[in-house]
């Protein structure tokens, strides 16, 4: 896949229309490599959106509040699947990415911030039940907490530390 721009006019489509779009968009991106495509679709589907939301503890999946044809609010949920490559020289590939909506079950744990935009008020009641901001706000909180008390422990020897301290060798990450 290359680098470009959606270009895309949803305000046009109907709700069916929609749905095949982002369908084909899913099918577009399964397969890749995901060295820069996880990058490329999140900023895609931010570029066609209102807005565009991960969960708390998921990097995979994307929820995303998209207008419509007649100012209709509607969610979107990708779903990505990456694959473990056989050696560390190789990408992983995003295998499969699934697109599903409002009437999946599965789709309930919708962020309040993606919430606030939807015009699907049997659905937006839905998630207010399985998953009310309290317990989103509990979970972000939470993965913040891991993130800033994750150390990084190098078993380094003292040669190796001197190297590193002397700019001589630089770790794999950098």
């Amino acid at each position: 896949m290359t680098q470009s721009t959606l270009n895309a006019d949803l305000s046009k489509m109907s709700y069916d229309e929609f749905q095949d779009f982002m369908k084909g968009l899913a099918l577009l991106y399964s397969g890749t490599s995901s060295n820069h495509n996880f990058i490329s679709i999140f900023n895609d589907l931010r570029s066609i959106a209102k807005r565009v939301e991960r969960l708390p503890f998921d990097f995979f999946t994307i929820y995303g509040a998209y207008e419509i044809k007649d100012n209709q609010v509607v969610v979107a949920v990708f779903r990505i699947d990456i694959d473990s490559p056989a050696d560390d020289n190789t990408a992983p590939n995003m295998t499969s990415v699934e697109v599903s909506f409002a009437d999946d079950e599965r789709n309930l744990r919708c962020s309040a911030r993606i919430r606030k935009y939807l015009t699907q008020p049997e659905y937006v009641a839905r998630c207010e039940l399985a998953y009310p901001p309290v317990m989103e706000d509990l979970l972000w909180e939470k993965e913040y907490e891991k993130r800033r008390g994750t150390k990084v422990n190098l078993n380094l020897s003292e040669e190796d530390k001197k190297l590193l301290l002397a700019g001589a060798i630089k770790p794999k990450h950098c």
